[in-house]
């Protein structure tokens, strides 16, 4: 396809990209202590119009907190086995309120492919 390029990792010319649709897919262990993935999300997109698509299994992986943080949009799958992750996110977006967020989560997700976005 033209205008697509692939890469293993991070393209090598990260820091010099912009106007672009970056999705780094279940690369989670391999780059979470990268700080070139943290700057695209705390600098890089904001400055160089870049939109990065992360997808992780665990949102509070060891080294990924500010990227979770500059995060605009989260998608929420459902996950039977560890249901902790979505609650904790829940209890800090909505301090006295987590039981709401749990409800709205698994409505969301009692039916097959469906998530919770939020931003």
């Amino acid at each position: 396809m033209r205008g697509i390029e692939f890469y293993e990792g991070l393209p090598p010319d990260i820091n010099s990209l912009s106007n672009a649709l970056i999705v780094i897919d279940d690369r989670m262990s391999e780059l979470s202590a990268d700080s070139k993935l943290t700057k695209l999300f705390t600098k890089g997109s904001h400055h160089r119009n870049l939109s990065v698509i992360f997808v992780v299994q665990n949102v509070f992986y060891k080294g990924i907190r500010d990227i979770s943080l500059n995060a605009h949009y989260m998608f929420l799958f459902k996950n039977p086995r560890d249901k902790s992750q979505v609650m904790n996110i829940g209890k800090q977006l909505y301090p006295g309120k987590s039981k709401f967020f749990r409800e709205v989560y698994e409505d969301a997700t009692s039916r097959n492919l469906f998530q919770l976005s939020f931003n």
